[in-house]
């Protein structure tokens, strides 16, 4: 039974300001198997993924499977025992960290999944007694922690044994050279991954190892497709964003104390396994905000050892099926390395005031705000603002059954801006097109706002000033331009220009915005446009408007634009 929580929980459950509520959280941690943990052990699980340490003490996620790749590989003869019959193949560590095992002790922590379901129970203790026999291992081992966990962020899929295996090492650098990097292929490993095995180790000092003694710990991350990142400036640091879950923080709290983790990744369709051990660090707020724009809490795992085995898992993703995902999952999200050039995260905070509204529809209006100090905006990017300060601060919720996506909400809010700007010195004021999103939190408030201003004091449509709506502007993004050079009125001669546009619905607002670029600048005199817009809308009159009044520019630019218009009009209630 634990004791309490270690340093280093306590001190990222402080920097995240959980400590207050999670103060007794350590026990929910019990220190044996339920009965369900027991049967869900050894009756559900083709394979198990566990984090033992090597000589130097990283850890490595292994991925123990008995020989079938069928459930029922470990028994459980105890409430607080687990013995397993394990076939280990050639590259995983676990054969090289079980030498460790020669005092008669070795640590040892899994995570147990069922992907079918959802469900997953971790456990942690030591291996006390293993034999090995060829490339099977048996080992018994005393289960001392114990806790299941939430199935979130699972992505669900469908398994079955497959046993006819040809496991080969198609990598294996378990140390790197400060200067060396990931080759390709485990990059886009990594990148191509909607799940991750972690491990992690808690090395007790001298003076707490009575109360809190050294273990290891394994748990599982999943997200959609690519949310893990490796930065590109140095090709080996895996970054991981973590997502709201239920604030324990052990595996977090094991990297405060002892810096290194260890990431493994399984493609389910091949087989494949990657093994990556290296050394770890978890940032918070504006830190973490610098290498993942949006994401508060990030852990960066610097690559020092890898290792890549090709068909060696005996468990496969069935033929013919596909991948559930989760509904939890928020947006990926790309590192400040990667994102384009022409976007720009803000560092200094600007205010923004909304200024005006105009009412399109009752579901479509037009938002101008003005900017406490000039920014620079490029025809088609979007502005991304915090709407905390009109909204509130999402409040903790571990479980959404009926809005899962609220749990990751951060209030953060992405628009196209649908006006032009093209002074060199940038601009103090854009506007944002949208539409009301059904039951959108941030569009439902400003929509409000505009429905009652306009029954109420439609006098202040116009200039909503007095309101002192204010917002924090977080950064202006997007790659979805016009070439540069246009966009910002450079000299382009005697050059032809044709494009096709597709849009539907609001997504014409990037184009509105182009159009303005094209109609508004005198320097595109001697450029020939030639644009197709294909548009898809219920609302042809509403969005035929905003395109004619995108075209009032003062330029005169030699323009052919053919719109074409695809709409099925709603059908009207039977009387």
């Amino acid at each position: 039974m634990l004791q309490g929580w270690h340093r280093g929980e306590k001190a990222i459950q402080r920097k995240l300001q959980y400590d207050g509520a999670m103060a007794h959280g350590y026990t929910w941690i019990e220190g044996e198997m339920p009965e369900q943990h027991r049967t869900f052990h050894t009756t559900r699980l083709p394979f198990i993924p566990v984090t033992t340490l090597d000589s130097s003490g990283r850890p490595w996620s292994c991925i123990l499977a008995g020989p079938s790749g069928k459930p029922g590989f470990v028994s459980s003869p105890n409430w607080d025992r687990l013995d397993m019959n394990v076939r280990v193949w050639e590259g995983d560590p676990f054969k090289e960290n079980v030498e460790s095992f020669r005092d008669g002790k070795m640590l040892m922590a899994g995570i147990g999944i069922e992907f079918s379901t959802r469900r997953r129970n971790k456990f942690a203790g030591h291996v006390f007694e293993l034999r090995q026999i060829g490339d099977t291992y048996q080992l018994k081992m005393v289960v001392n922690q114990a806790i299941g966990n939430c199935p979130k962020y699972i992505n669900v899929r469908e398994l079955g044994p497959h046993p006819d295996t040809k496991p080969f090492v198609a990598y294996n650098k378990t140390w790197l050279l400060p200067s060396e990097r990931l080759p390709d292929e485990l990059i886009a490993f990594v990148h191509a991954a909607d799940t991750v095995f972690i491990g992690t180790s808690y090395k007790a000092l001298k003076e707490d190892e009575a109360q809190f003694p050294s273990h290891v710990g394994q748990n599982q991350r999943a997200g959609k497709p690519g949310y893990m990142r490796v930065m590109p400036s140095d090709g080996r640091t895996v970054v991981l964003p973590d997502y709201s879950g239920n604030r324990l923080l052990t595996s977090l709290g094991n990297i405060e104390a002892t810096p290194v983790a260890s990431l493994s990744y399984v493609d389910f369709v091949t087989g494949d396994i990657l093994y990556l051990t290296g050394d770890a660090c978890t940032l918070v707020g504006s830190e973490a905000q610098a290498v993942m724009p949006r994401q508060n809490v990030v852990t960066l795992v610097a690559v020092t050892g890898y290792i890549l085995v090709k068909d060696a898992l005996p468990v496969r993703q069935r033929p013919g099926t596909g991948v559930e995902r989760s509904p939890y999952s928020p947006p990926v999200r790309l590192l400040a390395e990667e994102t384009v050039s022409s976007s720009s995260y803000l560092d200094d905070q600007i205010i923004v005031t909304l200024s005006s509204i105009e009412l399109h529809s009752n579901e479509l209006a037009t938002f101008t705000w003005d900017t406490c100090k000039p920014i620079h905006i490029l025809p088609g990017q979007t502005a991304i603002l915090d709407m905390t300060d009109l909204v509130g601060a999402r409040q903790y919720a571990h479980m959404a059954a009926y809005n899962p996506t609220s749990v990751n909400d951060d209030r953060i809010r992405t628009w196209t801006v649908s006006s032009v700007h093209l002074s060199p010195e940038g601009t103090k004021t854009f506007s944002l097109t949208m539409r009301q999103k059904p039951g959108g939190v941030a569009t439902g408030a400003l929509f409000g706002i505009a429905r009652r201003l306009a029954e109420l004091r439609p006098e202040l449509m116009k200039d909503c000033r007095p309101l002192n709506l204010e917002l924090k502007l977080v950064g202006i993004a997007g790659d979805f331009i016009l070439p540069k050079s246009i966009s910002l009125g450079e000299d382009m001669k005697k050059m032809r220009v044709s494009m096709v546009w597709f849009a539907g619905g609001i997504g014409l607002t990037p184009f509105l915005s182009m159009l303005k670029a094209i109609t508004g600048t005198d320097s595109t005199d001697d450029i020939q446009w030639d644009i197709v817009l294909a548009l898809s809308t219920r609302e042809p009159e509403v969005l035929m408007s905003l395109i004619n009044a995108a075209l009032r520019g003062d330029g005169a630019p030699d323009l052919r634009l053919v719109v074409d218009v695809f709409f099925q009009p709603t059908p009207s209630p039977l009387a």
